[in-house]
Order: C-alpha cells, then sequence, then structure tokens
C-alpha cells in the first residue's frame, strides 16, 4: 500500500458519457488477454487475472446483495 498518493487531476465528469454509454463488452484475444470495453473505459488483464477478477466481483455481489455491505 501506498503511503503517500499525489492527485494528478480532479475534476466532475458527466454521469453518462456521450461516446459509447451503453456499451459493454467482454472479449477473449485468443486466450492472450481479455479486453473488458465498459462505457468509455476498457480494461486488459491476462486471463488468469480475468478468472480472479471475476470471481472477486461476484463475491462481492453476493455481498452486497445479502447485505453486508
Amino acid at each position: 500500500m501506498n503511503v503517500f498518493v499525489r492527485d494528478l487531476k480532479q475534476t466532475q465528469i458527466d454521469s453518462e458519457p456521450d461516446l459509447a454509454s451503453t456499451k459493454l463488452a467482454i472479449e477473449d484475444n485468443i486466450g492472450e488477454s481479455i479486453h473488458i470495453h465498459w462505457r468509455n473505459l476498457r480494461l486488459e488483464m491476462t486471463v488468469d487475472d480475468y478468472e480472479l477478477f471475476a470471481t472477486e466481483i461476484i463475491k462481492a455481489s453476493e455481498e452486497l446483495n445479502n447485505g453486508n455491505c
């Protein structure tokens, strides 16, 4: 964990971007990496990292649905 964080920029952004406001795509780049496109955000991760990410998202969703948050 970092002991010091320096903000590079803070600003207000639109809650719904003009471009790709409804886009959600998860792409397998033939076993090399996974790309997640959500609105104007693109995440790239290895297949192993994606599997861990997906597992943790499911766990977090279950916690939220059980009222533990």
